[in-house]
């Protein structure tokens, strides 16, 4: 019998004067998957998608940084290696210290286990020198500035690196510079344990949470555990009448996000610490301020998971973390179960939890895992599947992982939308489309021919390939698609045509393959 992890114990005990423990309908919107009331300005798609992109990059050539600051090896010397060790983190200095050192970490982590790190911290080079060239000026003065505005800020700013002050709260005398920072790093063992950090983004107003993907073997351990762990549904605290009171949630990654600890602690809690701390530290954030959170492959894994029970606690106003909580993953594998993706579906619908899932055609890790080891050995073994069925009517659907949030699915040059298998260019909801319907069906007849061709076209090849899975090929893929993208919102999206979905039940991912 699972041990219940109360949501709420996340955020301790600390209430305001006059607060409910719980108020749901507080944060239950008027229409379903309503995520806006004018507090807060969301990017076009094609920036959540490449700033989150980018992150979940950046914090593998970080992390090797990190590590080699720590742990110097003979061969190599690491410039200012205390730097980068000390938090809070600037975003100049951690350019600064990752150009430095560029060759450095190149020349130690060249490996085919840290393809990521060295595709990223290619692209950061290759970046750098362009913008170098561009300004003719030395690399430690304007470029920084520059460079840092489009690639370090999607984690620690989003903006000019200067400083800027931060309107004090009602009851502060003093102002708070606002100067992008990392402010916390979860790398005390990145060899056998889970990485994370966390960041502020004074311009787009956002606190960050990224994890690293898979590198270490203990990682690929975790990843290849897939044995259905059953908890108690995080959502039935804010929700008791929901239909379901457990979700299945992959083994490996629930050890590394949701197992104890020592003092009884997990890494969920830990990292939740650190975002309610920022929260907390200006109260104008709680209202001003969002919570992003991101991650590549196994990290993007961590993200999902971590998401869910985040945006389950919400509606505790003692958490002090503002809703929805907006989840960018990248490359990820499946998570949970039937149940899992319910629970997922439900906080979406309520208001509470926005997924972007982004997935490059041809993937590998995608689309696994399918089944846990337990379905695919009944699978081989006639006699075990007719017994565990006995034992179990719903057997098959417990021991069968399932996709969360909008699917993009991206080509060279093409994209594709999907929610629980269900492809959004076929929805006929949206209000600007519905109007040029009515003034040109033959525009819309082509426009339906158009789609069906793209369909045809992005999954002509079927053979999966690693190569797919790498931080470039996602980059390449977002890019050459970001102009297209900028005209989209992930809101309006979930609003309009996942709601259409949801409206006529289709919220059971059926045999979807990427």
């Amino acid at each position: 019998m699972p041990v219940p992890f109360d949501v709420k114990h996340l955020f301790g005990n600390k209430q305001k004067d006059g607060d409910s423990t719980s108020n749901p309908s507080s944060k239950t919107t008027t229409h379903p998957f309503n995520f806006e009331d004018g507090s807060y300005q969301y990017p076009s798609m094609a920036e959540e998608a490449l700033e989150m992109l980018q992150v979940s990059m950046l914090i593998y050539s970080i992390t090797d940084l990190r590590s080699l600051a720590k742990h110097p090896k003979k061969s190599t010397t690491i410039k200012a290696p205390q730097r980068i060790l000390d938090l809070p983190l600037s975003l100049t200095t951690c350019l600064e210290l990752l150009e430095e050192n560029y060759d450095v970490v190149k020349e130690t982590f060249g490996d085919d286990e840290h393809a990521n790190t060295i595709s990223s911290l290619q692209s950061i080079h290759a970046r750098y020198q362009q913008l170098h060239q561009n300004n003719n000026t030395s690399p430690k003065n304007n470029a920084t500035v520059s460079f840092v505005a489009q690639w370090l800020n999607p984690l620690l700013s989003s903006g000019d690196s200067q400083g800027i002050e931060v309107q004090p709260s009602s009851s502060s005398t003093t102002t708070i510079p606002q100067v992008p920072l990392l402010t916390a790093y979860g790398d005390e063992n990145p060899e056998t344990d889970m990485v994370y950090a966390v960041g502020i983004d004074p311009i787009r107003k956002r606190v960050t949470v990224a994890f690293r993907g898979s590198v270490t073997p203990t990682d690929f351990i975790k990843d290849a555990s897939i044995i259905m762990n059953h908890q108690p549904n995080p959502i039935k605290q804010l929700y008791p009448h929901h239909e379901y009171d457990t979700v299945g949630i992959h083994q490996g990654f629930f050890d590394y996000l949701l197992k104890k600890r020592i003092q009884n602690r997990n890494k969920l809690e830990e990292i939740v610490e650190h975002v309610i701390a920022l929260f907390r530290e200006v109260p104008e954030r709680q209202s001003t301020y969002k919570l992003y959170v991101t991650g590549h492959s196994l990290g993007g894994a961590l993200a999902t998971l971590f998401s869910l029970y985040v945006a389950s606690s919400i509606g505790d106003k003692s958490s002090n973390i503002p809703g929805p909580v907006s989840c960018i993953s990248v490359a990820s594998p499946r998570v949970g179960d039937r149940n899992f993706q319910a629970a997922f579906a439900h906080l979406e619908e309520h208001g509470l939890l926005r997924h972007l899932r982004i997935a490059n055609h041809r993937d590998p890790v995608t689309i696994m895992p399918g089944a846990t080891g337990k379905k695919i050995w009944a699978t081989l073994s006639p006699v075990s599947f007719i017994a565990f069925k006995l034992m179990d009517n719903q057997f098959t659907e417990k021991e069968t992982f399932r996709h969360t949030g909008i699917k993009l699915l991206l080509g060279k040059g093409e994209y594709e939308f999907f929610y629980a298998g269900n492809p959004l260019d076929d929805v006929e909801a949206d209000d600007q489309k519905a109007s040029q319907d009515k003034a040109s069906p033959e525009s819309n007849a082509s426009t339906k021919e158009k789609s069906r061709q793209k369909t045809k076209s992005i999954r002509k090849e079927k053979i999966p390939d690693v190569v797919f899975h790498l931080g470039k090929a996602y980059t390449d893929n977002i890019t050459s698609v970001a102009q297209q993208l900028s005209n989209i919102s992930l809101n309006d999206l979930y609003r309009i045509q996942v709601a259409a979905i949801v409206a006529k039940g289709g919220m059971v991912e059926e045999g979807e393959q990427s």
